[in-house]
C-alpha cells in the first residue's frame, strides 16, 4: 500500500461519516439558532437588508395562540430598513421569517461543512503518515 492510498482512505473516511453526520447538524443546528433571538436577529438583518445603516423593529399582535390558558403565544414583527442615502424598506413578518430560517440553516451548513473539511485534510495527513510504504 502506497501512502497516498492511505490518504485517500482517511479523507474518504471522514467525508463519509462527517457527510452523513451534516443530515442531522444543519437541522438541529439551524433550529437552536432560531431559538436564539439576538443570533437569529442578527443573521436575519443580514439577509433581509444587506449594508442598512439601522433595521427598526417593531412587534406587534403579540399574544395567545389558542383559546386554551395554557396555549402557547405569538406574535408578528415589522422591520423599516434604512440605508446610507436615507430610502428606507419596510420588511414584512413573512419576509422575516422565512430569510431568517434561511440565514439559520445556511450558516450552520457553512460552519458545519468548513469543520468536516478540515478534519478531511487532517485524517488524510494522519493517514498518509501512517501507511509504511513496501519497497
Amino acid at each position: 500500500m502506497k501512502r497516498w492510498h492511505g490518504s485517500l482512505i482517511g479523507a474518504l473516511l471522514v467525508l463519509l461519516i462527517g457527510g452523513a453526520s451534516l443530515f442531522f447538524i444543519v437541522p438541529v443546528g439551524g433550529a437552536m439558532l432560531v431559538g436564539i433571538p439576538p443570533v437569529f436577529d442578527k443573521l436575519t438583518g443580514w439577509a433581509v437588508c444587506p449594508n442598512a445603516v439601522s433595521i427598526d423593529q417593531e412587534e406587534y399582535n403579540r399574544g395567545p395562540v389558542t383559546t386554551r390558558p395554557t396555549g402557547g403565544t405569538g406574535h408578528q414583527e415589522e422591520w423599516t430598513c434604512t440605508f446610507e442615502d436615507g430610502s428606507q424598506k419596510v420588511v414584512p413578518n413573512e419576509e422575516i421569517f422565512f430569510k431568517g430560517l434561511g440565514a439559520s440553516f445556511t450558516a450552520v451548513g457553512i460552519c458545519s461543512g468548513l469543520i468536516v473539511l478540515l478534519l478531511m485534510i487532517l485524517a488524510a495527513i494522519i493517514g498518509g503518515r501512517l501507511v509504511k510504504p513496501k519497497e
